[in-house]
């Protein structure tokens, strides 16, 4: 089905924004606009706006952004299609026709949806009566409440091999074959895939049934312990997690931080946390944790936790968590891991000691990069310089996939920290005397022509002044661009016309270290150091670290600008032949770019409202109002 950008923007058009959020949020007139507390994270000054005329919503807390149909696959946690069919009905719209194939697919689907709720029907009936007992008897012991027992759907497929097809036998046969509920074998007659077992529907994430799992009650040899249905057009177990449908809305109304979802091993550790009260608990069903099961957690919380066994098991499954989660990291969204006590399943502990003592462990949970430090810390025994050797590199590969510039700079220079103060701890303090001649106390002058350049630069935009004030610093500073070769050189070809600035720079700073290898800046040389008397970038920093700090990040902002335009302009290209998959990528660039453009306006501001002369007097006299302008200025070019 092909939606073209046209008929998107007619629907946004069709649906009043305000109207849609009103059904789940409480909403207060402000103006022209809608405030309320946001429903994304836990406030208690309303900071989320809704414009209708505009056609966006918007939190001053937390970020969160979007339109109306972002705000049903954000909040309401629907698949994009989903999203769309259902405003389309609000808007008295008409889907575009699919194509014969499509609506094939989607009439045997609908029969497949048809099968499993009769399934369903008939398992829970099954429970109910005399040859449900010893599934009842089981779940008695396991002190499940009858409110969980009837809203997990518990239900018992008897042991009988032709018990489902009589059942159903108003549906076609190959149905129930193709939905996974019976297995046909060339020559033999079909028969029924679970027998004698305690029965759990799996749900899509709009509730639907559209598999099951089935734990084993009397032990036999070679069958296994839990079964779940085979992959169908309707299951994807790579891409299902269980109790997902109840979990998201559970998650945006627990915990601190945009919400809780608890990541467990097996869909009996999810039904017990719901049992003692904790109903954001999901679990992958037979699979280790997926690339595509990280997105949709991330579709209702932006930092879920994992909640596995502290055994030599749990670690794997962590470390492989880790490893699948390390390239899709971006800003605002990451893993958090908790570890359970080895041996102890959360039924397990919860019922030897309580609630609290699963939220003791839930409130430990580590952030992703010291879960991965510590794996790898205790990898091996880090005993030779070989062993900590091994150790960075390991780390440094884990960095390299990361593919957000800057969540990766940020964990490479966290990490580098780490391993730094683990493989050369401090020693005593020694009287420093610096070695070589080479020492200056007065930043170099800037020529003319380059000042007349940097005058010219710091009239413009937000990022053109920011342009401006690193350039400066590099110029009279040049031993500062040791650091950031890179980076200057990455600018240079994103934006060429900075190339006639950047390259003195480099070549100025290649001489330097070429002259006296021992002219590396060093912040113990005097309180006229190069970093300590330079201009700011920006800000009059004082210390030596911060000045570095706010010198890269000044440098990574006029790299990712053009980028993330680039980025933007391309999705917006594929609206024509995968409308889906933009809207996603349009809608996660979005929120990249808002975060950007905060970022921008800040570091500007700051470098505005530094006391120290510019190259222009103007730039310096600009209102610190520029950097406030989020959103309505964008000056990449």
């Amino acid at each position: 089905m092909a939606l073209s950008p046209q008929w998107l923007d007619q629907l946004r058009t069709r649906v009043t924004l305000s109207s849609v959020i009103m059904r789940t949020t409480k909403l207060q007139r402000a103006g022209r606009e809608w405030k309320a507390c946001c429903p994304f994270h836990d406030e208690k000054t309303p900071s989320f706006t809704v414009n209708d005329q505009k056609g966006f919503y918007h939190c001053f807390g937390c970020g969160a952004h979007g339109d109306v149909i972002s705000w049903m696959t954000d909040q309401r946690g629907l698949q994009f299609m989903d999203a769309v069919k259902e405003l389309a009905v609000v808007a008295g719209m008409e889907m575009p026709a699919p194509d014969p194939q499509e609506a094939r697919k989607a009439k045997r689907r609908a029969g497949l949806h048809d099968a499993m709720g009769a399934a369903q029907e008939f398992f829970v009936s099954e429970l109910a009566s005399q040859r449900g007992s010893s599934a009842r008897d089981y779940l008695a012991k396991r002190g499940f409440s009858p409110a969980i027992m009837r809203e997990f759907g518990f239900g018992y497929a008897p042991d009988d091999r032709q018990a489902l097809a009589k059942a159903l036998g108003s549906m076609p046969p190959q149905l129930l074959v193709e939905g996974g509920l019976r297995i046909a074998i060339d020559g033999k007659d079909p028969y029924d895939r679970f027998r004698d077992r305690l029965m759990l529907p799996i749900h899509d994430v709009r509730g639907r049934v559209i598999a099951f799992g089935g734990r084993i009650l009397t032990a036999k040899e070679g069958a296994p312990k839990y079964l779940n249905s085979p992959e169908t057009p309707l299951f994807d177990k790579g891409r299902t997690l269980y109790n997902i449908h109840r979990a998201g809305p559970a998650a945006r109304k627990s915990g601190k931080d945009g919400g809780r979802i608890i990541v467990v091993e097996g869909y009996m550790d999810v039904i017990a946390l719901a049992n003692a009260g904790l109903a954001e608990g999901v679990a992958p069903l037979g699979t280790a944790l997926t690339e595509n099961h990280i997105a949709e957690l991330w579709r209702h919380v932006p930092s879920p936790i994992l909640c596995f066994d502290g055994d030599a098991a749990g670690q794997r499954a962590v470390r492989r968590a880790i490893e699948r989660a390390l390239p899709l990291l971006h800003p605002g969204h990451s893993l958090r891991i908790a570890w359970l006590p080895a041996g102890l399943d959360p039924d397990d502990l919860i019922k030897a000691k309580g609630v609290a003592a699963f939220e003791q462990v839930l409130e430990k949970a580590q952030p992703l990069l010291e879960a991965l430090w510590a794996l790898e810390a205790r990898a091996v025994p880090l005993d030779t310089p070989e062993a900590k050797a091994g150790l960075k590199a390991r780390l440094m590969a884990h960095i390299e996939t990361i593919e957000d510039s800057d969540v990766r700079s940020l964990y490479r220079r966290d990490l580098l920290d780490r391993f730094s103060a683990f493989a050369f701890p401090k020693r005593e303090k020694q009287p420093f005397k610096p070695r070589g001649s080479w020492r200056r106390d007065e930043p170099e002058p800037l020529s003319p022509e380059l000042a007349r350049r940097l005058s010219s630069l710091s009239a413009g935009g937000m990022r053109q002044r920011l342009l401006a004030d690193v350039m400066e610093q590099m110029a009279r500073f040049p031993e500062l661009a040791a650091g950031h070769r890179e980076a200057l050189r990455e600018l240079g070809e994103i934006d060429p016309s900075t190339t006639s600035l950047v390259e003195p720079v480099l070549a100025r700073a290649q001489t330097l270290e070429a002259d006296d290898k021992s002219a590396i800046f060093d912040p113990r040389w005097g309180s006229r150091s190069a970093e300590q008397s330079a201009p700011g970038l920006p800000g009059e920093a004082k210390d030596a670290a911060t000045a570095r700090e706010d010198l890269a990040e000044a440098i990574a902002l006029l790299v990712e600008g053009p980028a993330l335009e680039k980025a933007l302009a391309a999705a917006t290209e594929r609206f024509e032949h995968d409308p889906e998959g933009a809207f996603a990528e349009q809608q996660r660039l979005l929120k990249r770019k808002l975060a950007f453009d905060a970022r921008l306006g800040q570091m500007a501001t700051r470098r505005i409202a530094r006391a120290t002369p510019t190259t222009d007097s103007k730039a310096a006299a600009a209102s610190p109002e520029d950097g406030e302008r989020i959103g309505q200025e964008t000056d990449f070019q």
